[in-house]
């Protein structure tokens, strides 16, 4: 696959081109951030050699400190040659320092309060589970740092991706050059970024009729749907996108859409591992040390956190986007349903949850001028969510579920329970359940944006974030969040960027805690 695209581009760049008939543009970015986060809640799950028992004091605390410096090189071509088309870009991903929790390998042990013990301390006794003698899980002691990118080793980054994110080439076809082929890799953006938008390898065709007569613009995509490189991924899914929209003006357009994803590769089993240690979490919570159940919990999480999820099935998602002007004010919206079915297995624990998908979600963006240097709008945003399908079979309700699953979905609506901010560019896409554990979010909110130079920005905005469902603690409110930007271009090829956002968690973690993210940034531009 990787050689494909190589002999591809040797021969893309060789074919001749007149001075007059070709177009080449060049984009060279380097991204230095510093970034502080305060008591960011998780639902990370460490094994603690000492107690030898899993830390449940971190679940969804609000706790911690995280303190780095990052960097973001990026290098792109673009050619046109006639009809030709063909990019090439790469970047090096967000660099940083990082320090992994080590792995601890455990087993069970009749002799140990906890019902656990290390490997190697002659206490081990009955198998974790009828299908796993022992478990590898993540434990509180820290590995030594090392360089990663998108929060990987490096090492790994440059095996899967050799840090290629484009490289396709492409035809344009028909009267005024309105229908535009591409095959290779290339981002690919479904349902405004809501289901996904990132790097993927495929085809892509689209027709701007508009160049013809109709004010259409039409768009088809079969691609697979992550950043590695199909083949070391031994990714076999592929993802079918298809959009139509109608073009009244040059900046507004109002269309449809439709996707359809076949997991075969148990991409969508990681969104639900949480789902499997969750009800140990809460069970170990009314438990002392020392009773059979609470050593039978330890146990059982011991073998969520190690064991190989499976899952298979299909997810459809079909909607509405556009952006419009409205009385002098710009509206965006995004509306959609995913449907599906899949089961998750865990084959440890002989575990198997089927279950339908009936998602929502909802997106509305309305801003307005309020004199030359000021803008000022507002948002709500709508992903529903559901208990876990796990949980839902544990405690016999109907095995469907509610939630709006996206496969690399990258929302930007505030800066610290989404991935906004000024470094949103460094953000790695992954696969979500929708909210904190799949149970959704409710986010109405306000923005103003303030322009007194033309090289001078500030960006404020405010939400309230719940969620739909009762989260682990009772609670459903995530808490409000306030985020403050400030850009400034002092040159065309340089941007200095600062970041202060805050969240007040609310009753559906377990602490309260203020959640801090400070983020100094420089951008190095040339095009």
């Amino acid at each position: 696959m990787r050689a494909a695209f190589l002999v591809a581009f040797a021969l893309a760049l060789a074919l001749p081109a007149r001075a007059t008939e070709g177009d080449l543009r060049f984009r060279l970015a380097l991204h230095g951030r510093f970034t502080d986060r305060e008591n960011r809640p998780g639902p990370t799950l460490l094994y603690d050699r000492t107690a030898r028992a899993f830390d449940l004091g971190t679940y969804l605390r609000p706790q911690g400190s995280d303190a780095f410096a990052s960097a973001l090189v990026s290098a792109g071509v673009e050619g046109r040659h006639g009809w030709f088309r063909w990019a090439l870009a790469a970047d090096t991903g967000e660099l940083r320092s990082q320090a992994f929790p080590g792995i601890a390998d455990v087993c069970a042990s009749p002799l140990s309060p906890t019902g656990l013990d290390v490997v190697g301390s002659r206490r081990c006794g009955p198998r974790l589970s009828a299908l796993l003698e022992t478990g590898a899980v993540e434990e509180t002691r820290l590995e030594p740092a090392q360089l990663t990118s998108n929060g990987r080793p490096f090492g790994e980054e440059v095996r899967d991706t050799l840090l290629l994110r484009e490289a396709w080439v492409g035809a344009a076809l028909g009267r005024n050059d309105f229908a535009l082929l591409r095959v290779g890799r290339k981002r690919f953006t479904v349902a405004d970024g809501f289901v996904y938008d990132d790097y993927g390898t495929g085809i892509e065709a689209t027709f701007d009729l508009g160049a013809i007569g109709p004010s259409w613009d039409l768009g088809a995509a079969l691609f697979y749907p992550t950043r590695d490189f199909p083949g070391n991924s031994g990714a076999t899914s592929f993802m079918l996108a298809l959009r139509a929209d109608y073009l009244p003006s040059l900046f507004e357009h109002a269309g449809v859409f439709l996707a359809l994803f076949r997991d075969r590769t148990n991409s969508l089993a990681d969104l639900f591992r949480g789902s499997f240690a969750e009800p140990s979490v809460l069970a170990l919570r009314g438990q002392a040390v020392g009773t059979p159940g609470f050593a039978r919990e330890e146990i059982t999480l011991a073998v969520t956190q190690s064991s190989p999820l499976e899952s298979d099935g299909w997810l459809g998602w079909t909607g509405t986007s556009g952006s419009m002007a409205v009385l002098g004010a710009k509206l965006d919206w995004t509306g959609a349903l995913a449907l599906g079915r899949f089961t998750v297995r865990l084959p440890a624990l002989q575990l198997e949850s089927p279950t339908s998908v009936f998602g929502q979600l909802a997106h509305l963006r309305l801003r307005a001028r309020a004199g030359r240097e000021v803008e000022l709008g507002g948002f709500f945003l709508f992903l529903s969510g559901d208990l876990p399908p796990s949980e839902k079979a544990r405690l016999g309700l109907p095995e469907r579920y509610g939630g709006f699953l996206g496969i690399a979905p990258f929302v930007t609506d505030t800066n610290i329970f989404f991935n906004g901010g000024v470094a949103e560019s460094f953000a790695s896409r992954q696969a979500t359940a929708p909210g904190v554990n799949g149970r959704g979010v409710i986010a109405p909110g306000l923005t103003a944006s303030w322009d007194p130079l033309r090289a001078l920005a500030f960006d404020a905005r405010a939400a309230y974030l719940v969620a739909p469902e009762v989260g682990p603690f009772g609670g459903r409110v995530y808490g409000p969040e306030v985020d403050l930007e400030v850009t400034w271009s002092p040159l065309s090829w340089l941007t200095f960027a600062a970041e202060g956002d805050v969240l007040f968690p609310g009753n559906f973690f377990a602490g309260r805690a203020p959640v801090t993210k400070v983020v100094l940034g420089i951008d190095l531009v040339a095009m």
